[in-house]
């Protein structure tokens, strides 16, 4: 069997029993592990397992330590997915989410694509909820689609005005990839661009991989 994620090559199916164990507590919460863990272990099984778990960047202990080093005051994830950021980072853990959605749900099985199990400590907020609530002065965000543009036709029906969060806060932290962000709009303001070798997301070309940095 082949499974496909979001601009990616296939994946072939395999056997995450032994990954799974390492990696999840008993609550089945994700283990921040550091990346030297993660460097022991075989490409395809990392893109299965991050496929099946709905983790589009894979938090290593060493994204954890830059992201608390640069935090601006207090801070919020957004998009937060099961959470792992932002739990560790002892953050608000915030999501839309829209994965529970009915049509969502059908689109993405569509697709063959599993969708996410979101654990009970993700707050139900969009990302103009959290900011409204929380007034954070610095945002992350992992993987964040923006919007829908008709103009680049690109972006998501259900995706985030990042316009908005750089109008509302003082810093924004976006980990994501060169190749798969490359339209999105906000890219055309003065942002700073981070590349380790740490990070892990779901893209085919890991060398693409970057923290964009957006600060007043």
């Amino acid at each position: 069997m082949k499974a496909t994620s979001t601009n990616s090559m296939a994946i072939e199916k395999c056997d995450l029993t032994n990954l799974e164990k390492k990696v999840f507590d008993d609550q089945r919460k994700l283990i921040i592990k550091p990346y030297s863990f993660w460097e022991n272990v075989d490409d395809n099984e990392i893109r299965y397992f991050m496929y099946v778990h709905g983790i589009y960047v894979l938090p290593t202990q060493e994204l954890i330590d830059w992201l608390k080093q640069n935090i601006v005051g207090n801070a919020i994830e957004i998009g937060a997915g099961i959470g792992a950021v932002a739990r560790n980072l002892g953050i608000p853990i915030t999501d839309s989410r829209m994965q529970e959605l009915l049509e969502v749900k059908v689109a993405y099985m569509a697709g063959g694509q599993p969708t996410i199990q979101y654990p009970n400590d993700v707050e139900k907020l969009d990302y103009k909820q959290a900011i409204f609530k929380y007034q954070p002065q610095t945002v992350i965000g992992c993987f964040i689609t923006h919007k829908f543009v008709p103009s680049l036709n690109s972006g998501n029906a259900y995706g985030v005005e990042e316009e908005f969060i750089l109008k509302n806060v003082v810093k924004y932290i976006n980990v994501g990839n060169k190749n798969t962000h490359r339209d999105k709009p906000i890219l055309k303001q003065k942002h700073q661009e981070y590349h380790f070798d740490w990070l892990i997301t779901r893209s085919v070309n890991q060398s693409k991989n970057v923290i964009f940095v957006f600060e007043k």
